[in-house]
Protein backbone atom coordinates (compact mmCIF):
# COMPACT_ATOMS: atom_id res chain seq x y z
CA UNK A 1 0.00 0.00 0.00
CA UNK A 2 2.08 2.91 -1.26
CA UNK A 3 1.21 6.33 0.12
CA UNK A 4 -0.07 8.40 -2.49
CA UNK A 5 -0.70 12.28 -2.54
CA UNK A 6 -3.99 11.58 -1.23
CA UNK A 7 -3.10 9.42 1.48
CA UNK A 8 -1.68 11.17 4.69
CA UNK A 9 2.22 10.57 5.64
CA UNK A 10 0.68 10.50 9.64
CA UNK A 11 -1.74 8.47 10.63
CA UNK A 12 -3.86 8.82 14.06
CA UNK A 13 -4.37 6.16 15.80
CA UNK A 14 -8.05 5.59 15.13
CA UNK A 15 -7.30 5.48 11.20
CA UNK A 16 -3.79 2.92 12.35
CA UNK A 17 -6.73 0.65 13.80
CA UNK A 18 -9.03 1.35 10.49
CA UNK A 19 -5.95 -0.04 8.23
CA UNK A 20 -5.22 -3.04 10.81
CA UNK A 21 -8.42 -3.97 11.25
CA UNK A 22 -7.75 -3.74 15.29
CA UNK A 23 -9.37 -1.86 17.87
CA UNK A 24 -8.08 1.48 19.09
CA UNK A 25 -6.44 -0.28 22.44
CA UNK A 26 -5.03 -3.12 20.38
CA UNK A 27 -3.15 -0.65 18.48
CA UNK A 28 -2.11 1.48 21.66
CA UNK A 29 -0.81 -2.29 22.75
CA UNK A 30 1.38 -2.72 19.72
CA UNK A 31 2.60 1.14 20.14
CA UNK A 32 3.03 0.87 23.96
CA UNK A 33 4.71 -2.39 23.53
CA UNK A 34 7.53 -0.50 20.64
CA UNK A 35 6.45 -3.00 18.06
CA UNK A 36 4.73 -0.44 16.27
CA UNK A 37 7.04 2.76 15.89
CA UNK A 38 5.04 5.92 17.12
CA UNK A 39 5.23 9.75 17.79
CA UNK A 40 3.65 12.61 19.64
CA UNK A 41 3.23 15.50 18.28
CA UNK A 42 1.00 18.11 19.73
CA UNK A 43 -0.52 15.71 22.31
CA UNK A 44 -1.71 13.11 19.87
CA UNK A 45 -0.10 10.10 18.82
CA UNK A 46 1.26 9.08 15.06
CA UNK A 47 2.22 6.80 12.94
CA UNK A 48 4.14 7.59 9.78
CA UNK A 49 2.13 5.86 6.90
CA UNK A 50 5.82 4.10 6.00
CA UNK A 51 6.72 2.55 9.10
CA UNK A 52 2.39 1.18 9.41
CA UNK A 53 3.86 -0.75 6.09
CA UNK A 54 7.11 -1.58 7.43
CA UNK A 55 5.14 -3.14 10.16
CA UNK A 56 2.74 -5.35 7.97
CA UNK A 57 5.86 -6.17 5.81
CA UNK A 58 7.35 -7.64 8.47
CA UNK A 59 4.58 -9.89 10.07
CA UNK A 60 4.09 -11.05 6.20
CA UNK A 61 8.05 -11.79 6.37
CA UNK A 62 7.81 -13.78 9.93
CA UNK A 63 4.95 -15.83 8.44
CA UNK A 64 7.01 -16.89 5.46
Amino acid sequence: MPTTATEPDLLFVPEVATRLRRSVDACRWLINTKQLKAAKLGGRIVVRASDLEKFINSAFEEAS
